[in-house]
């Protein structure tokens, strides 16, 4: 960046432009001292302008947002940031062992139940299935 900036730079106007397809669109701000919001508003002006559909403006941003978490996720277990203390993991591992075959089993019935239309109630256990009365 320049290292000679006055106030005056300050107040010039922020103008980004894209063009596709034959279709120009630009944004102008009246200064330049914009902030992430402002540019992030002008980028979204010039992506409908262009063309997208507002939500798939929202949705890559929640994708990539749901990237940048996994990332750093990864980046601090990288760094040890994230790493569970060893009194920890080896509770969590006794109680993986102490854990029978059929306990697992129904654990994982459980988690993927939604799927099968099993219903719970508010405290998370299983309502009993209805049955079907016969005539």
């Amino acid at each position: 960046m320049n290292s000679r900036l006055t106030t005056a730079d300050f107040i010039k106007p922020t103008i980004i432009t894209a063009q596709q397809y034959g279709t120009k669109v630009s944004i102008e701000l009246n200064h330049s001292d914009t902030d992430i919001d402002e540019l992030f508003d002008a980028f979204q002006t010039i992506i409908v302008g262009l063309g997208y559909h507002e939500s798939a403006w929202k949705g890559w941003i929640v994708d990539r947002a749901e990237e940048y978490k996994e990332e750093e996720i990864e980046n601090a277990m990288d760094r040890g940031l994230y790493e569970p203390s060893p009194e920890l993991r080896r509770a969590a591992e006794e109680y993986v062992n102490m854990l029978s075959e059929k306990d697992i089993d129904e654990a994982f019935a459980e988690h993927n139940a939604h799927e099968e239309g099993e219903e719970f109630d508010d405290y998370g256990s299983r309502k009993p299935k209805k049955k079907n009365k016969k005539k």
